[in-house]
């Protein structure tokens, strides 16, 4: 099965592999040889993308290396309960019942925004200097996009 067929823009070949491993990651339910296909396709469609826009194997890696961290912070709090998890352009942002696992939060490598009263993990490319304007949090879901995940309890281990 192709899952990427038809789409020919980064921003929804993203999209479509977050809907994916949404409904296929192992740790949600899913099977790892499907789920081992989706990773395979996304980054032979990806880097047709990035090959196509004129790219180097360097920038190429580096977009790879950052779409790899953002999955590896994602998947260490996915099965944490009561939280709600949104992604917003190139952030991860964390709301929910939060206190229980600061911690654990911490140790991942999330950022408390205390006027946001909300976690993130951005990667150092998207840290921001200067021109701070305090935006909601409803005003970057709206400036970039937002594909939310609860939070799910943990699987049992039979």
């Amino acid at each position: 099965m192709k899952y990427f067929e038809g789409l020919t823009d980064e921003s929804s070949i993203k999209n479509r592999y977050k809907q994916l491993a949404k409904a296929h990651h192992p740790d949600l339910g899913g099977c790892v040889e499907t789920m081992k296909i989706i990773n395979s396709q996304y980054e032979s469609v990806l880097s047709g993308i990035y090959q196509r826009a004129g790219k180097s194997i360097t920038e190429i890696d580096d977009l790879f290396k950052e779409d790899i961290a953002m999955r590896q912070k994602l998947n260490a709090i996915l099965l944490l309960d009561d939280l709600i998890i949104e992604i917003c352009g190139n952030w991860l942002w964390i709301t929910g019942e939060t206190r229980k696992h600061k911690d654990i939060l911490k140790s991942s490598g999330f950022y408390w925004a205390s006027k946001k009263e909300a976690w993130y993990y951005r990667s150092e490319q998207f840290k921001s200097y200067g021109n701070r304007r305090l935006q909601s949090l409803d005003e970057i879901r709206y400036k970039h996009g937002s594909l939310s995940v609860k939070g799910s309890p943990r699987m049992a281990i039979a």
